[in-house]
């Protein structure tokens, strides 16, 4: 049983942009992200039922021949976010580029966190509210 986030708040958001390819690297296929592609051209990525990541997709970089997610929401709470977050999600971010702080209250309480990504260094550290 993972142990789950309650509630997510992005606080901060600036040029996110995440490789395609990074959120399907775990090898459980199981658990990688449904892609839907919506009228207005943007992309959703939903693992389970409350973690989401949306953006548009960058033309392909031909230096290194990957899709990248240019991110305008990310979510992730719910049941199996904390696994989600450790298989697939976080791993993601560690290979991205641009910035994101959100902060994250786990399992009613238990504990209360600031996750903060830039350029790919990944770091969580405990707060209080």
């Amino acid at each position: 049983m993972s142990y789950n986030v309650d509630n997510w708040k992005t606080k901060e958001l600036v040029d996110l942009v995440i490789p395609v390819a990074s959120l399907f690297k775990h090898e459980r296929s199981d658990w990688h992200p449904r892609k839907e592609r919506h009228d207005d051209g943007s992309f959703s990525f939903s693992i389970m039922e409350g973690c989401y990541i949306n953006g548009t997709i960058d033309p392909v970089d031909h230096r290194d021949l990957c899709e990248s997610l240019r991110v305008t929401h990310i979510q992730a709470s719910g049941e199996g976010s904390g696994t989600a977050l450790h298989w697939i999600i976080e791993p993601a971010l560690a290979d991205s580029r641009g910035k994101l702080v959100a902060s994250r209250v786990w399992e009613g309480g238990d504990s209360i966190d600031r996750l903060t990504v830039i350029d790919g260094v990944v770091s969580s550290e405990p707060i209080e509210i």
